[in-house]
């Protein structure tokens, strides 16, 4: 588990290598330090990629996209409950009536509701709409960003990313999937988060906004969220994975890589990282459901056609294929 957040406003932790040997000296010294990272900043804002001079510690803050999500909520109530207040989440209401059913309403009415109670501030956010990422921006210095798959995701993305330059956000921290050619030739979800990230690795060029990526292979959530009725009421796990092994990786392991990047974002800057685990067959992960759902889940091996044909007719994103 990640060590517990230790987040200050205060300036006093970010004085460089100064050996304070006279008390008195403190206050003259405090005052060059904050001249310096002031100084840093104005001067990135008439010369791009000079960000580098003004960065501040503490985290300040910050907006994650997506409270609703299996690793932005853990994220957001992980910054809560280590005491951070000053946090900001986004939930696109449209997805209340995701899918059409009402479960899926009150499941994101109870995550805005644990989280206010937590004391976050929820907004209204949508990636479609670049009018609100002003709004939603204002104020943070810090993002935590975990992008769904879009039909125009490079636009939506890069009006995001501009927006964060304008709002001079200082970190960026993004969800993204692993950095492998052949993933990013033949799975359609990998090569749209490449996509983006290398659109982030431009940011400090441009801006003070520095960046960490946070790569992940496949999220062990993901076959609750993709098979539904197939698991909860037709006991199945349909798959196409052909015997092969699958490295799926705990969306609280990465929520927790997280923690550990906004912990120390100095360290973690510019820097991308990936987050995967041993490969595991498709058999073995029906006979862990079987075990967590308490009942015996049946695990089907499509070929790929035919179940490209299972996930359309089920009304699911084509990126899960």
């Amino acid at each position: 588990r990640a060590p517990p957040l230790s987040i200050s406003d205060s300036l006093h932790d970010e004085i460089t290598n100064f050996q304070i040997g006279n008390p008195k000296s403190y206050p003259n010294q405090l005052q060059v330090t904050m001249s310096l990272l002031k100084a840093g900043k104005l001067i990135h804002d008439i010369i791009p990629g000079m960000g580098r001079m003004g960065f501040d510690k503490s985290l300040g803050k910050i907006f994650i996209t997506s409270g609703t999500g299996v690793i932005g909520y853990r994220v957001a109530m992980s910054l809560l409950n280590a005491g951070h207040t000053d946090v900001r989440v986004g939930v696109w209401m449209g997805e209340r009536d995701a899918g059409g059913g009402k479960g899926n309403h009150e499941f994101v009415d109870n995550i805005v509701k644990k989280l206010k109670e937590k004391g976050a501030e929820i907004v209204d956010f949508d990636w479609t709409d670049p009018m609100c990422f002003d709004k939603v921006l204002k104020g943070v210095k810090t993002v935590f960003c975990s992008l769904p798959h879009m039909e125009a995701h490079q636009d939506a993305f890069t009006g995001f990313v501009v927006s964060c330059k304008e709002n001079k956000i200082e970190h960026f921290v993004k969800i993204s999937f692993l950095h492998v050619d052949e993933y990013r030739k033949n799975v359609p979800l990998a090569h749209f988060h490449n996509v983006c990230d290398e659109l982030l690795e431009q940011a400090p060029k441009t801006s003070r906004i520095s960046y960490t990526v946070l790569a992940t292979s496949h999220l062990m959530s993901t076959p609750f969220l993709a098979q539904g009725e197939l698991l909860t009421k037709q006991r199945k796990y349909v798959t196409a994975s052909y015997g092969m092994g699958v490295n799926y990786v705990s969306p609280n392991d990465v929520a927790d890589a997280a923690m550990v990047v906004l912990m120390d974002r100095k360290k973690h800057r510019n820097k991308v990282y990936q987050l995967t685990a041993r490969p595991v067959t498709d058999r073995e992960v029906a006979k862990q459901l079987s075990i967590a759902c308490e009942c015996e889940i049946q695990h089907i091996e499509l070929g790929y056609h035919d179940y490209v044909k299972s996930i359309k007719s089920r009304g699911l994103p084509e990126w899960l294929f």
